[in-house]
């Protein structure tokens, strides 16, 4: 279970630094993810404990007693079972949010670092590129404004000719 809980704090831990949580959020989480495990795991040790009474109770006095009262065992034992797994499962959780939490808290500081970096050049960059950028967009827009020119008049002399040609015939 250990290896489930581990691999989905990997898993999330991209996912919450996009959406902009902290290390603290993640450890909050996982404490609560661990208790309601824990909950849940309880929860199914009293409700199989009940169902196990009540199937003993049933067949109390029948030919079937002895079976349904091994069956209502085996239903308590296998909750008590999944009671002691779950809470194991849950205090996993709950002793990885703090390790989660750094990790996130860790990754973040290196984004804002890599975010400085990478905003300092971005910014050089476009100081120095844009002048040279907006002129050859000028020069690409002439460009295209002559290009433009010159296929219409193509166009018309391919006109008149095609014209020429129809008065000939």
């Amino acid at each position: 279970m250990t290896r489930f809980s581990r691999l989905g704090f990997l898993l999330a831990g991209p996912l919450t630094l996009a959406l902009g949580c902290n290390g603290e959020q993640i450890e909050s989480g996982a404490k609560a993810t661990g208790t309601g495990v824990e909950n849940a795991g309880a929860a199914i040790e009293k409700g199989t404990t009940s169902l196990g009474e009540k199937l003993k109770d049933s067949a109390e006095g029948s030919k079937l007693e002895g079976a349904a009262t091994a069956s209502g065992r085996m239903i308590e034992k296998g909750g008590e079972a999944t009671h002691r797994v779950l809470d194991k499962a849950g205090q996993g959780i709950k002793d990885a949010g703090p390790a989660a939490g750094r990790a996130v808290d860790k990754a973040g500081e290196k984004l804002s670092e890599i975010k400085e970096k990478v905003g300092e050049n971005l910014k050089d960059l476009k100081d120095k590129a844009g002048p040279e950028l907006k002129d050859l967009k000028d020069k690409a827009g002439q460009a295209v404004d002559k290009a433009g020119e010159k296929l219409k008049e193509v166009g018309e002399k391919a006109k008149e000719l095609i014209n020429k040609e129809k008065g000939k015939s």
